[in-house]
């Protein structure tokens, strides 16, 4: 009888580590959904602390802790395996939405972890708090097969992602504090259903406002002189631009749809009773597709307001990119990828069987990873639905939970070993 493959050694060996554990990924969730960190404002102190306190607990190496603000920390936890061999690094988010004009829907309190049947209630608990909590206990799996593995696992925990990463993934690109060859983000990965697909493609975001200028005056008269209603003449605007937008895109067999159009996913405007409104504006959010250029969606979008114009004599019209939001480019990992392959064994391994390649709906922290620091980054292949995600009563199912924690070290070991059989 041959001996076992040193491979499929290790991955049983993890595997009954993290089987003993089932329940400690759930409560080490739960503490990160009650250390609260929404952004806006921005203060990922809280739930970095948790992180700090489980890595000590589990005895793995301290964490690195990088930030351009105090109240802005990032956290990069290394675990080396015996031989030399490449560098995975999983990655997760520690920052969430505000719980915003919702927070009279949510059924529990965002901030208490609340167990009903197979989910956990919380805010931030799939996006993604219960994936940075399945990958502290990958790493101490990892960490536990250490002494017979090839390559080295990262842990990276980031600021800002729900706001631009400024903060957070693209500080760590322009400081080179990235080590790895390739990055995982633990990002939700359903949207029907949990695990769903292995999102390759993060689509990209654009973010601007299209300004509309009026008369501001006394309201009461509005109808003995010339004068513009700024918002009425922004109503007119914003459904002329939804006919008149036409974004060029080239066509990719992950993004059959192409890009998604937002108009109006924010409107202001007005001042009150009384005055006759001279400003408006309404904000626009447009997840892009590989190929597409911030260039040309410019050009598309002065081509189609240019086209509005006549229909609102009087009223000016502009428009601006969002300072802070203005262009995460798409990003793509090829199905080829060494890490791409080792993911999908992974799953097959947990999950019975791979799920397919697609496109991530969203923009991820992969765009400043990849596109800024050129490492293959791959956008979502974690726990959760995303529709639950930005709204009232997120959860995250239990059972996607603990199978986490062995895809991420199932994908690590492999990756490590060049995704050996075993």
């Amino acid at each position: 009888m041959g001996e076992i493959d040193p491979t499929r050694a290790m991955l049983v060996e993890a595997d009954r580590f993290l089987a003993e554990r089932e329940g400690e990924v759930i409560a080490l969730t739960s503490a990160l959904v009650a250390a609260p960190s929404p952004n806006l404002p921005g203060d990922e102190t809280a739930p970095a602390a948790v992180i700090e306190r489980a890595v000590a607990h589990y005895g793995l190496p301290a964490a690195r802790v990088l930030a351009e603000q105090p109240h802005r920390p990032n956290l990069i936890v290394r675990i080396d395996g015996a031989r030399p061999g490449p560098h995975l690094a999983l990655c997760g988010h520690l920052d969430t939405k505000p719980v915003g004009e919702a927070a009279a829907e949510w059924r529990t309190d965002p901030f208490a972890p609340t167990i009903e049947g197979d989910r956990l209630y919380g805010l931030g608990s799939t996006d993604m708090k219960g994936s940075c909590a399945a990958m502290v206990l990958a790493g101490a799996a990892f960490a536990r097969v250490a002494d017979r593995a090839a390559g080295s696992l990262s842990l990276i925990f980031t600021a800002d992602e729900e706001y631009g990463s400024h903060f957070g993934a693209s500080y760590l690109v322009r400081t080179n504090a990235i080590e790895a060859d390739a990055i995982l983000l633990g990002e939700p990965a359903g949207v029907h259903e949990d695990w769903e697909a292995i999102r390759v493609i993060s689509r990209g975001f654009c973010g601007f406002r299209v300004v509309v200028g009026g008369t501001q005056t006394h309201s009461s008269i509005s109808d003995q002189m010339p004068t513009v209603n700024a918002v009425e003449a922004m109503a007119n605007v914003l459904v002329a631009f939804r006919r008149e937008l036409r974004l060029r895109y080239p066509e990719h067999p992950l993004c059959p749809s192409g890009p998604t159009i937002n108009l109006g996913v924010k409107a202001l405007g007005g001042v009150g009773y009384g005055v006759l409104p001279g400003h408006a504006e309404f904000w626009c959010d447009i997840r892009t597709t590989p190929g597409m250029t911030q260039e040309a969606l410019a050009e598309d979008v002065e081509a189609a307001l240019e086209r509005i114009r006549a229909l609102v004599p009087g009223a000016t019209i502009d428009w601006e990119f969002n300072p802070n939001l203005a262009w995460m480019a798409p990003t793509e990992v090829l199905p080829d990828d060494p890490m791409v392959r080792a993911v999908e064994r992974a799953a097959a391994d947990v999950l019975g069987e791979a799920p397919p390649l697609a496109a991530f709906p969203g923009a991820t922290d992969a765009w400043p990873f990849h596109g800024q620091g050129g490492i293959p980054t791959l956008a979502a292949f974690g726990p959760g639905l995303l529709p639950l995600a930005h709204g009232p009563n997120e959860w995250v199912s239990l059972l996607a939970l603990q199978q986490a924690p062995r895809i991420f070290v199932d994908a690590a070991i492999r990756y490590g070993m060049g995704d050996r059989d075993g």
